[in-house]
């Protein structure tokens, strides 16, 4: 029956499941448990949440009055307009025409870090992925071979968090450059790329429409959809996914068939010196490293646990926050997955043979917090979380820079 449900989170220490029900499949769920005489309970079976609606709903209308409450604050501000408020950014979520925004303005206002790169490829509906590469740029403005960061978010459409969280990280990088010692050391010593927004499709679609969605939009006929953290070239359809396009893991009919996939894909392979790969998710506050595909540990999983371990720790002790770092098949199997193609041979070879540390980071909030949507978290979490994640990144870029995996 999970095959058909939107599976939200899996316990680790229990059978216990979290999954999002239509009416129609909640209606057939609770006839049937009805008929083997399992009521609802704490121990077999309960609702945390009847109207998923309502908790999305509240969200958006908690953006809508922080959104309006800053664009009245903004209208007696007598500073020179830019194009996006750095001061409050961070206040809100944002749709992703902001976002773009926030990038160009950034690169408007640090120019010697920042280089805007337009496109990438363009979304199964003809929208550009942009991307950004930042570090320090040579007196000419030229950019000096060094050793490279991939970050991305919002693979996953609905997964708001993931997106806010490397908007915070690039803001976080440049603002610091010059006055922050190690920000500083960083930038000089390391490129970054960055693709802020994977999923343009989708994650409009989940601010017009429904905001649970989260595959791109593909046409499949009746259905519609592909989940990209499915449809990477790495051990494609070998289980953890669906063949169904009605299914929330529907891989799509080929590897790297979503145009989405293959410009990542294609881009990472033109970079040649990657050391580290992150991509952000949400939720669960978990760190998984390779491998998602086999319970066989990962070639370099001594060093993924010690870095995943570090990072774990690090967070922690920013605001108290506990993730749990384990390797992906531990939580459940997936195969074509983005975390498991940037640590595979295909990767490898297109990144002149240089294996990548690479992990899958789903922030905010637990799987423990029972109740409303976790992939809603409130935007008053969007900096502390901020905040957590920086932190741990200051670490993990130094590391992996400085140890390289051989």
């Amino acid at each position: 029956m999970l095959d058909h449900l939107d599976v939200w989170s899996r316990s680790r220490d229990s059978d216990l499941v979290l999954a999002h029900f239509t009416d129609k499949q909640f209606n057939m769920f609770e006839a049937a448990m009805r008929r083997k005489g399992i009521p609802e309970g704490e121990d077999d079976w309960q609702v945390v949440e009847r109207d998923l609606q309502r908790v999305a709903d509240k969200d958006a209308e908690n953006i809508y009055m922080t959104a309006l409450e800053l664009h009245l604050r903004s209208k007696s501000d007598i500073k020179p307009r830019k194009r996006v408020d750095l001061d409050t950014w961070f206040k809100n979520y944002h749709k992703h025409e902001e976002i773009k925004e926030f990038y160009l303005q950034l690169t408007e206002d640090y120019p010697e870090l920042i280089t805007y790169i337009p496109s990438i490829g363009k979304t199964v509906e003809g929208r550009d992925i942009f991307a950004i590469r930042l570090t320090a740029k040579e007196e000419d403005g030229s950019i000096r071979e060094k050793p490279q960061i991939w970050w991305q978010g919002l693979q996953h459409a609905r997964e708001w968090a993931g997106g806010s969280t490397v908007q915070y990280l690039t803001h976080h990088l440049v603002s610091k450059y010059g006055n922050d010692d190690k920000i500083t050391a960083i930038l000089n010593e390391t490129e970054f790329i960055i693709v802020p927004v994977m999923n343009l499709d989708g994650y409009d679609f989940t601010w017009k429409s429904n905001r649970m969605w989260r595959k791109n939009r593909r046409s499949n006929g009746m259905f519609h959809g592909v989940d990209l953290n499915r449809n990477w070239d790495d051990h494609f359809g070998e289980g953890g996914s669906s063949s169904f396009p009605w299914s929330e893991t529907y891989r799509g009919p080929s590897a790297a068939s979503e145009p989405e996939v293959k410009a990542m894909q294609d881009f990472f392979g033109q970079q040649k010196r990657i050391v580290g790969a992150i991509d952000f998710h949400c939720y669960s506050q978990l760190i998984l490293r390779p491998e998602g595909w086999t319970t066989a540990p990962a070639a370099h999983e001594k060093e993924h646990k010690f870095v995943g371990d570090k990072i774990s720790e690090i967070i922690k002790g920013v605001h108290g926050t506990k993730y749990v770092s384990e390797p992906s098949i531990a939580l459940y199997k997936t195969t074509g997955a983005g975390s498991d193609w940037f640590y595979g041979d295909k990767a490898t070879k297109a990144n002149n043979g240089q294996r990548v540390y690479s992990f899958t980071i789903e922030l905010r909030p637990s799987d423990r917090v029972l109740g409303g949507g976790g992939f809603i978290l409130p935007p008053e979490q969007i900096i502390p979380l901020g905040e957590e994640i920086a932190a741990a990144m200051e670490f993990f870029v130094d590391y992996v820079v400085k140890n390289p995996l051989k």
